[in-house]
């Protein structure tokens, strides 16, 4: 047995806190002071970064640099904010193509050193092994839970999810971007102690007055196959704005998303410590 003990975050929508500007000391002053404020008391050795850092990439570069001062390991996976192009300009730039801006941050990001990126890789740090990647949503909440047909549960994400609109490219074909995301999980799912993902596996946790949510249906994957799989094992994610650390079928999930500056009165949460026994042999 090994003691898992890391420090997790997601949802961080960087740029909704610290505002994206060309004035590069305003800027430093206001990162230096939001890290500041979701610093935990006691640091591990390695910080998962459960998507969504934020829009823009020499944004979300300048902070992972400067939290890595605290972090000798730094593990990310992309979230579906991760993928955004929110501007005319950005568009172009990235060609109408969200996976271009995604490969733009993970090379940036991993020319730093100790900074990784899970994406159906495993990366090992003091004994134990992390795997992950973005994965994304199947619809399935609609169509299992509430009995809608494809149709109705594709109408309603394309009225209401900013997926559908600031997304290009891939990602934004839902079906083929969840295979693809899938199979990358399937290459790392038995051989990890901690699994990461963006998108939460289960929906169990759903409270009862939005179980009739449609909007559910892009929110979590149908992962209940995997979990009875990772007894005794971690899986984090995000996605949800909502914290949460609990165990299905044996295997513990957490999110410890920190969410829009309006969901927390405007103070951020603090990076969750996270400590358990890993019972894989």
């Amino acid at each position: 047995m090994s003691l898992i003990r890391f420090d997790l975050i997601s949802d961080i929508h960087l740029d909704f806190w610290v505002e994206n500007t060309s004035n590069h000391s305003k800027q430093d002053k206001r990162l230096d002071k939001f890290i500041d404020n979701i610093l935990p008391d006691n640091l591990s050795n390695t910080l998962i970064i459960a998507g969504d850092i934020g829009h823009y990439n020499i944004q979300n570069i300048r902070f992972l640099e400067k939290v890595k001062k605290y972090y000798p390991y730094i593990l990310i996976v992309p979230g579906n904010h991760d993928y955004y192009l929110i501007s005319k300009s950005t568009k172009n730039k990235y060609k109408r193509n969200s996976i271009n801006r995604f490969l733009e941050m993970k090379t940036m990001a991993e020319q730093i050193s100790g900074i990784s990126y899970l994406d159906g890789n495993l990366v090992e740090i003091d004994g134990i092994v992390y795997g992950g990647c973005g994965m994304w949503y199947d619809f399935e909440y609609g169509l299992q839970q509430l009995k809608a047909d494809w149709n109705r549960v594709f109408d309603n994400w394309k009225s209401i999810s900013n997926d559908s609109v600031l997304i290009e490219g891939l990602p934004r074909r839902v079906e083929a971007m969840f295979m693809k995301e899938k199979a990358k999980l399937m290459k790392i799912l038995n051989i990890s102690d901690v699994v990461v993902t963006h998108i939460s596996p289960d929906w169990s946790k759903v409270p009862k007055s939005k179980e009739m949510d449609l909007s559910n249906s892009f929110y979590y994957f149908n992962g209940k196959e995997f979990l009875s799989e990772l007894k005794g094992r971690v899986w984090c994610y995000g996605h949800v704005h909502k914290r949460t650390d609990y165990l299905n079928d044996g295997c513990r999930l957490i999110n410890a998303s920190l969410g829009y500056p309006d969901e927390n009165n405007n103070l951020p949460q603090r990076i969750m410590n996270v400590t358990q026994t890993s019972s894989r042999t």
